[in-house]
């Protein structure tokens, strides 16, 4: 039963999934947003060519079906973690690249709106965007400490692997502007949520279960 497992979460988990559909459908929607923007070039310059490469590299968008997410719960570090889902969004870390991109920043505070994307960027897996371009003197990769992508090697293991755009993982890598960096959270238990819509449209968590 649905509150029977929600209990044994703390308070911040518990809002975090039952939230979770509702702010998925947000993203979804403001990823349509972003879509558009780029394809009739209203974002220009050196972002917008960043992002037109990259979004020609995105996962065709799933069909549509009942939503349903996984999340990795390690109790030990109380650390909740979108695992996978039916949309796309959910299991591709390009997206959760772009969601966590620098500078996307202001255009997803405004179209998720700033509480949505806090908790998007909270739940949602770290991930990066990794290209041949060079990173400014006297700069680090945001969120790595880093000075340059080839510094990223020594980030593997248990914490973080690299990925091509379609999720695949590279094993042998050299370094590609189509590499994705990400980042794997800490063990823990899967957790599998379904969502539906109830009598006035909204999006509701209608069933929780612990993954075998």
């Amino acid at each position: 039963m649905i509150p029977d497992l929600l209990e044994t979460l703390p308070r911040s988990q518990r809002e975090a999934v039952d939230s979770a559909g509702y702010r998925i459908m947000r993203w979804m929607a403001a990823r349509e947003v972003l879509q558009a923007r780029v394809s009739k070039g209203r974002i220009a310059g050196p972002l917008g060519d960043f992002l037109a490469h990259w979004l020609s590299l995105a996962p065709a968008k799933d069909a549509d079906s009942d939503l349903w997410l996984s999340f990795n719960y390690a109790q030990d570090q109380a650390e909740l973690k979108l695992a996978g889902g039916s949309a796309t969004l959910a299991h591709s870390p390009l997206e959760q690249a772009l969601l966590h991109l620098p500078a996307l920043r202001s255009f997803w505070s405004q179209e998720l709106r700033q509480q949505h994307f806090v908790a998007l960027r909270s739940l949602v897996p770290q991930a990066w965007l990794m290209d041949s371009s060079q990173v400014p003197p006297g700069a680090v990769i945001q969120g790595l400490h880093s000075v340059s992508w080839e510094q990223t090697p020594q980030l593997r293991g248990q914490q973080w692997e690299i990925q091509d755009s379609k999720g695949q993982i590279v094993t042998n890598r050299s370094l590609s502007q189509n590499s994705i960096l990400t980042s794997r959270p800490a063990s823990g238990v899967v957790l599998k949520a379904w969502y539906g819509r109830n009598d006035t449209g909204q999006v509701v968590l209608r069933s929780l279960e612990a993954a075998p």
